[in-house]
């Protein structure tokens, strides 16, 4: 109270000037929202949670709960509140709830919360289930809408974020990241749905946005130094086969792009490729053409045609033994 009389007493002094140095600053919206009886962000934040974690509640209304709380960490302050409301610990707990709507929804918060964020990106690993949890929700869970949210957690957790690549790495991310552009789980998902009715089988299916999302996942990893360590683990999984393979089954020009991207890193990189693998894709290269999977005369791909022949440019150079 006393900061608004007094905020509203000095506004009424200084009326009818228009020197900007005699204008106060509007009082604080929270300090008014608590005045006139109005919850403020951290207490709304507060009684999402409560509402998912309550057992009384719904589904439908927990989801409305969890969409409310992922408008709230839009904002950077109330994101980095979570750690200081405590709410981090239940909102990671929610990754293993038996509901496929509650785990997507908590996947989407996560995502939205650490997103550019590094102070939140760094709360997050304070717990060292989040980051298993989202790789094993993005490679078995039968809900294709919890993987998809659970890949952008993991793109947004370790995006520019050393320790969360750590992380990421520690927990067999990579291996997780090609078993899924290689769909090698598919046995998995075709398992746990053989009694999912058709009606609701959309929902459940494996689906290309998963290995499209996993191949600019692996692109956005391999932007950042230091390249030399990742490139020699996505040697000792055999990467390069499984991305020329891509090439002939993808039907999207971006995951294409982000394709020749990962190759282009490695061309570049010191160890470069050896005589045979550049033979491999050279081969690669040229079926994909054969197949009309790019066309290179098309404007629109300038910049997909000028990493396309960066990589040619990269091959015929001298082979590396």
């Amino acid at each position: 109270m006393e900061k608004l009389l007094k905020w509203s007493i000095e506004n009424s002094q200084n009326a009818g000037t228009d020197s900007d140095s005699q204008r106060q600053k509007a009082p604080n919206p929270e300090v008014l929202a608590q005045l006139f009886g109005q919850p403020d962000d951290a207490q709304l934040m507060r009684a999402a949670m409560g509402t998912i974690l309550d057992p009384n509640v719904d589904i439908e209304t927990k989801e409305t709960a969890f969409d409310n709380l992922e408008m709230l960490v839009e904002n950077l302050d109330n994101a980095n509140n979570l750690e200081s409301l405590d709410l981090w610990a239940p909102l990671i707990e929610q990754l293993v709830n038996p509901s496929p709507v509650l785990r997507k929804m908590a996947c989407w918060v996560i995502g939205t919360a650490v997103q550019n964020n590094p102070k939140s990106q760094a709360a997050l690993l304070m717990y060292p289930n989040a980051v298993p949890n989202l790789l094993r929700i993005a490679s078995t869970d039968p809900s294709k809408e919890a993987r998809l949210k659970a890949m952008y957690s993991l793109s947004s957790a370790i995006r520019n974020h050393a320790s969360g690549y750590n992380s990421f790495k520690n927990a067999e991310g990579w291996q997780v990241l090609m078993s899924i552009i290689r769909q090698e789980t598919q046995h998995m998902f075709d398992e746990q749905t053989k009694n999912v009715p058709d009606p609701q089988r959309h929902l459940y299916e494996s689906d290309e946005d998963i290995r499209r999302r996993s191949i600019f996942l692996l692109a956005g990893i391999l932007s950042t130094e230091p390249f030399e360590d990742k490139i020699e683990i996505l040697r000792s999984l055999s990467a390069v086969p499984s991305l020329l393979e891509l090439l002939h089954v993808e039907g999207s020009y971006s995951a294409i792009e982000k394709i020749v991207q990962i190759l282009l890193v490695i061309a570049k990189s010191q160890a470069g490729f050896t005589k045979e693998e550049k033979e491999s894709i050279r081969r690669g290269l040229l079926r994909a053409k054969t197949d009309g999977l790019l066309d290179l005369d098309e404007t629109q791909n300038e910049e997909l045609t000028a990493e396309w022949r960066l990589l040619e440019q990269e091959l015929n150079s001298d082979d590396r033994e």
